[in-house]
């Protein structure tokens, strides 16, 4: 078996999990009692720990020398954390479960993507086709879920999960052992650079506004499969909903070089807000099945635009020795800290407008519009930073 099918094999069984997870785990949250103020704390509070916890197992696994290693621990003990929601009770409890999950899954991704990337660097692996898989398995697990919700109570969902992190550990089995000498890190050298270009007025305008347009999806993380069902969609019809926003984030990926090399990172991030504008306003009105689909499909822009973006931005923005820092500032800022808080905040607002706590989505993507209009009046495309490394 080849190192690329040993690697889509991870990919799919991550997504196979992400795929239940990301639309399903509040119909089952609701299942249990919680409220909405309490849903969002418990999804919201699982963001803030990306922030630290995933930086910290993919450096143990540097040092180790053997991320497969890392790995394992990371998907054994996501699958131990999972079992306990089969009879776990109360929301204190839950939130308890729901953080160490989360603690241990999400890092199982940055160290996979430094596995794909070392191999597309040296041996000339076909990155988009191994990553694409995940996406595959991920259509297929929320079609899936929805279809299994139709006739079983809400506490499948619980089931599910087990079995994809089950299937999850055999595959992070399948790679291959590493044995990669661990570098020294200079650390005083790497906080001045992540300090260097941490506090520069573009970097910091542009990350705000594209974080902000990955936040505009808190309430469809949050609450978009609670909306539906109140709206009367069935749990099948919510599983294709949100397979319809994977399948055009397929697309857009698969054909993102052209259309990075034409568009650039700035316009890339304007189309987003305009499309994030435009989906969010509708999907308040609660309009009619086939307009929703349509809505859905604009998915491929207010994320994938929005982080296809991001990406070029600090391809060009940041020089190769802070690229590492800079893509690390942004991934904790858009996935953690500014995700987390406005997931928090969210709650109690769906609480009071139901589906209409879109229209705050809105607003929040036209603040982030207003960040890239700035961005691209004072950002020529080049670097922010210098080249060189500034000698002490």
């Amino acid at each position: 078996m080849s190192f690329a099918v040993r690697l889509a094999t991870v990919y799919g069984t991550m997504f196979l999990f992400t795929g239940i997870y990301l639309p399903f785990f509040p119909v089952w949250l609701k299942s249990r009692g919680l409220d909405a103020t309490e849903i969002s704390l418990v999804v919201a509070l699982s963001l803030f720990l990306r922030i630290v916890v995933g930086p910290f197992f993919a450096a143990v696994a540097d040092r180790l020398g053997d991320r497969r290693r890392v790995m394992v621990w990371l998907a054994w003990g996501s699958l131990a954390s999972a079992v306990l929601f089969l009879g776990v009770e109360g929301f204190g409890l839950i939130l308890l479960v729901a953080l160490v999950l989360n603690a241990v899954f999400p890092a199982i991704g940055p160290i996979v993507e430094t596995m794909a990337m070392r191999a597309r660097i040296e041996q000339g692996m076909n990155y988009g086709r191994v990553r694409l898989w995940g996406s595959i398995t991920f259509i297929g697990a929320s079609a899936g879920a929805g279809w299994l919700l139709e006739w079983n109570p809400p506490s499948i969902i619980a089931v599910c999960l087990v079995a994809a992190l089950a299937l999850n550990v055999a595959g992070v089995w399948l790679l291959p052992r590493e044995t990669v000498r661990p570098a020294p890190v200079p650390h005083r050298r790497a906080f001045a650079g992540a300090l260097q270009i941490a506090r520069h007025p573009i970097f910091i305008v542009f990350v705000l506004a594209a974080s902000l347009t990955q936040a505009t999806h808190a309430v469809y993380y949050a609450f978009g499969s609670l909306a539906w069902q109140i709206q009367g969609y069935s749990d099948v019809v919510i599983g294709l909903l949100w397979a319809t926003g994977v399948v055009a984030e397929i697309v857009l990926f698969y054909v993102s070089g052209p259309v990075m090399a034409r568009l650039g990172a700035v316009r890339l991030l304007m189309l987003a807000g305009v499309a994030a504008i435009l989906r969010w306003t509708v999907t308040a009105l609660s309009p009619p099945l086939a307009i929703l689909f349509l809505m859905q499909a604009l998915h491929g822009l207010t994320f994938g635009a929005a982080h296809l973006g991001a990406v070029q931005f600090v391809a060009q923005a940041a020089p190769p020795r802070l690229a590492a820092t800079a893509q690390s500032l942004y991934a904790a800022m858009a996935s953690g800290v500014i995700m987390g808080l406005v997931t928090i905040s969210i709650g109690p607002v769906y609480q009071a407008l139901g589906a209409h706590a879109y229209f705050v989505m809105t607003g929040v993507a036209v603040v982030a519009l207003a960040g890239t209009v700035i961005v691209a009046l004072r950002w020529q495309g080049g670097l922010i930073v210098p080249e060189e490394e500034e000698e002490k």
